[in-house]
């Protein structure tokens, strides 16, 4: 295998704000090196950051390679919120190397980046799978006030073992990380209850914000 041919790209996502509030206008501002992926829903205020990403590193990823990936969500509103973060993995049908064996797998549809999520801090709401992605739904188990920071999802993604071949070495293989933030709701409702809250209220806004 011959690395310096072979190399997945990655996108990571530095600082995002969006807010939705009231009947205000919902906003997406961007500028070089930014990619801006935070969705609020009631009047509130967030700030998804990575701390450690590499831009320069994630050009260039080889087989197996950890990066340096750890999302987090601060509350730079005014009132308490309930926070949940979306990663979307793509995948693609490749052989890797089988870690045990040495050997060549069989081709199948798998997910290019793993992570290992903190579930003492963060709860698996969903997983969805198509042919071209993993979207993974967490939510944030404590609420999140004014000026605090959760901790983060996770803080690196590995690269599978994949061969060489296997990758279209041109391509970049991007692994967004979308923030969703809602003010905070009855603590009777469970974290699945609170999320599709925010699905409710987030379409609502945005449906005053095209009035």
């Amino acid at each position: 295998m011959r690395k310096n041919r072979s190399f997945l790209a990655v996108v990571g996502l530095l600082v995002g704000t969006m807010s939705f509030a009231g009947g205000t206008a919902a906003y997406l501002s961007k500028s070089a090196g930014e990619v801006k992926n935070v969705f609020t829903a009631g009047s509130v205020k967030a700030q998804l950051t990575e701390a450690h990403w590499d831009t320069q590193k994630a050009s260039k990823v080889y087989p197996g390679q950890s990066l340096e990936k750890d999302p987090v969500v601060k509350n730079i509103g005014e009132n308490s919120a309930n926070v949940f973060l979306e990663v979307n993995v793509p995948m693609r049908s490749i052989a890797v190397l089988d870690g045990s064996t040495g050997r060549k797998t069989i081709r199948e549809n798998r997910e290019l980046f793993t992570f290992q999520a903190d579930e003492t801090k963060w709860a698996l709401l969903y997983q969805e799978k198509t042919s071209g992605n993993k979207k993974y739904i967490y939510g944030y188990k404590s609420v999140l006030n004014p000026g605090e920071s959760t901790t983060p999802l996770f803080r690196k993604i590995a690269a599978v073992s994949y061969l060489e071949g296997e990758l279209d070495a041109s391509v970049s293989y991007d692994v967004p990380v979308i923030a969703s933030v809602i003010q905070e709701q009855d603590g009777s409702k469970t974290m699945k209850e609170i999320y599709q809250e925010y699905l409710k209220q987030a379409d609502i806004d945005q449906k005053e914000a095209r009035e």
